[in-house]
């Protein structure tokens, strides 16, 4: 009998295995896709290395940092150019620098005068326990232009979200927390400023690999190979009193396991698929999690056409309801060897929870908006200039943590502490990052661990 069955190998599913590989549990990860990965790919288009995925992860990525570690791959990690580090805010069709520091922040014109005065009423606003709508919450403590010129184009970029429904709790609960004790979120930052300077703490730092972001989960997959099953179809999972049944086809064969538990590291919408296994009321809650649609498209241009100096990481756009796109990564700046030294390639995404019927329309369409929209902020002169060499539709491609979001997280860890067998993993839970994923999948197994120890005191106590 397995310990565990995963079902999906994307990174969450991938971590996992690692780490039951670790504790040396038996294990067996089924993935429906001939890959593994997920959305972490990488595609080598024409002697050009692009992303249909996460291009970086940052040097905070603790979690990430410890896999790359324990697999003994640091040789093959690599530095964004430190020119990325600069962000810019594409605000009424100009790109503004996003400031660095307090000294540029007092000369940025992303806000009026009028609001970096508002800021400083921060400090004496009374704190609010309850939770809020992101809007509600950065609007009470620092303004509405805040809110639509830094909160709402870097929530484009991680959530591609809404702010009146994301919940402050769920997005920002670190600066909730700070909020919470120092009854300011600016005190709070202002004394963890303090503290990360006292302890040396290194500047952040962004991350990917020769070979681009895909060479992580396949470098797990070699490692753990033997224990995974791709291309399984028909998966059916049955309870057999206190243990699970697993049957599959792969290669034309059908074949069974029996097991312990069962991971889940798969996006909460396919939760459905297997809702028998467990109450309809924590199936309520998976159904709950609702996905913005999303698509990226990646595009190259003779650097001689651009007449915008593309010095930094790239843009994120405000909400404006005549625009459709979302952001964009100037990965030939990030990584300057991943195309010819002609030509840039610019990745964009385009969609979210604004633009939800970005997941109907065909390539062609998607493909013209953004290099209209591209053209518009980057001083191209005719958008035929920017030639599409891919494009991804994802039409659940984030999860939104809307309001009420970790009561619902609450309830799905409590199901998984019920010693019921069943887990969960991904990114619909407590942050959306690589490095949160890679932290939700350590925990499960964590959870994983302690239900075998029940097990195998159940079995000592039979004999």
């Amino acid at each position: 009998m397995k310990d565990v069955i995963i079902i999906g190998a994307g990174i969450a599913g991938l971590t996992a295995a690692h780490e039951l590989h670790k504790e040396k549990l038996d294990f067996q990860l089924l993935e429906p896709s001939y890959r593994v990965g997920g959305v972490i790919e990488t595609l080598e288009l024409n002697g050009n290395l692009i992303e249909a995925g996460p291009h970086t992860f940052s040097s905070f990525s603790a979690d990430v940092l410890g896999i790359v570690k324990d697999l003994g791959i640091q040789d093959e990690l690599i530095e964004a150019n430190p020119t990325a580090k600069k962000r810019y805010v594409c605000l009424n069709g100009n790109l503004m620098p996003v400031p660095a520091n307090p000294q540029e922040f007092l000369k940025s014109e992303l806000l009026t005068k009028d609001a970096k005065w508002t800021l400083l009423e921060e400090f004496v606003l009374p704190p609010v326990s309850r939770e809020e709508s992101v809007e509600d919450f950065i609007s009470r403590r620092f303004g509405r232009e805040v809110l639509k010129g830094l909160v709402q184009p870097y929530l484009n970029g991680v959530f591609a979200g809404d702010v009146k429904k994301l919940s402050a709790n769920a997005v920002f609960p670190k600066l909730k927390e700070l909020e919470s004790k120092h009854k300011s979120v600016g005190l709070g930052l202002l004394l963890s400023s303090i503290e990360n300077i006292l302890k040396a703490r290194k500047p952040l730092t962004l991350h990917s690999f020769k070979k681009g972001m895909e060479f992580l989960p396949n470098s797990i997959y070699e490692e753990v190979k033997n224990k995974v099953t791709l291309s399984v179809k028909d998966i059916e999972i049955t309870r057999a009193k206190d243990f699970f049944i697993v049957t599959f086809k792969a290669n034309n064969k059908t074949i069974n396991y029996t097991t312990n538990s069962i991971l889940f590291a798969i996006p909460a919408n396919r939760m459905n698929e297997y809702g028998y296994l467990f109450p309809d009321e924590y199936l309520s809650d998976f159904k709950s999690i609702e996905y913005a649609p999303v698509a990226t498209v990646t595009q190259l241009v003779d650097k001689s056409n651009i007449k915008t100096s593309l010095d930094g990481f790239g843009f994120l756009c405000t909400y404006e309801v005549q625009k459709k796109l979302l952001g964009t990564i100037w990965t030939s700046s990030i990584f300057p060897d991943r195309g010819k030294d002609d030509k840039a390639i610019l990745t964009s995404f385009i969609g979210g929870a604004h633009f939800k019927k970005i997941s109907e329309l065909k390539e062609e369409e998607i493909s013209n908006i953004v290099s209209r929209e591209l053209a518009d902020v980057l001083n191209i002169s005719n958008p035929e200039l920017l030639k599409t060499i891919y494009i991804r539709v994802y039409e659940h491609a984030i999860p939104q943590y809307n309001m009420g979001h970790l009561d619902t997280v609450k309830r799905i860890e409590k199901l998984m502490d019920t010693k019921y067998g069943v887990f969960f993993a991904g990114n619909y839970l407590r942050g959306i990052s690589i490095n949160d994923t890679v932290k939700s999948s350590k925990s499960a197994v964590g959870r994983i661990k302690d239900f075998l120890k029940t097990v195998i005191k159940e079995e000592a106590l039979v004999k």
